[in-house]
């Protein structure tokens, strides 16, 4: 799994033998993952076609403990503004700047009841997916725009 495929959040891009370092390990349901390097700092769940992968060494793999994290708030609250800027301020390195794990393992986070971690969860799962219907209903206005536009433009001529 390279970084590459965090941002396509797809199939892992390489194929071969499992990594024989006694630390690979395969990427889980619950995991978050997390870019080591680049510009834009992020968390994101891992896509089905992820399962079972090994993380790259750019790649860094978050298991939460069930018993006191939902994995969907700690994604929430690691893409939360104030947790982006901890890691960005922690990052090292110039042309391509470098987040130390220990950045991850001390980022400060607010942690409320699994219970309430788990409604703002929920929220935040139907956040989002009110933003992807909302791009993929402007896409679709586009696209009739267009087909409008190219009509009126055919009947005139």
């Amino acid at each position: 799994m390279q970084i590459k495929d965090l941002k396509e959040n797809g199939a892992p891009s390489t194929k071969g033998p499992a990594p024989s370092a006694k630390r690979a390990t395969r990427i889980a349901v619950r995991d978050l993952l997390v870019a080591s390097r680049g510009d834009e700092a992020s968390v994101v769940r891992p896509s089905p076609r992820m399962i079972g992968a090994y993380a790259g060494l750019d790649v860094y793999l978050i298991r939460p403990d069930l018993n006191h994290v939902d994995p969907n708030y700690l994604l929430i609250a690691l893409n939360s503004d104030a947790a982006l800027k901890q890691l960005r301020m922690a990052a090292t390195g110039g042309a391509l700047p470098r987040i130390p794990k220990q950045a991850l393992e001390t980022v400060e986070l607010p942690l409320p009841s699994l219970d309430a971690q788990r409604k703002i969860a929920q929220i935040g799962v139907l956040a989002k997916r009110c933003e992807t219907l909302q791009t993929k209903r402007c896409e679709a206005q586009s696209r009739l725009n267009a087909a409008i536009l190219a009509k009126l433009v055919k009947t005139a001529a």
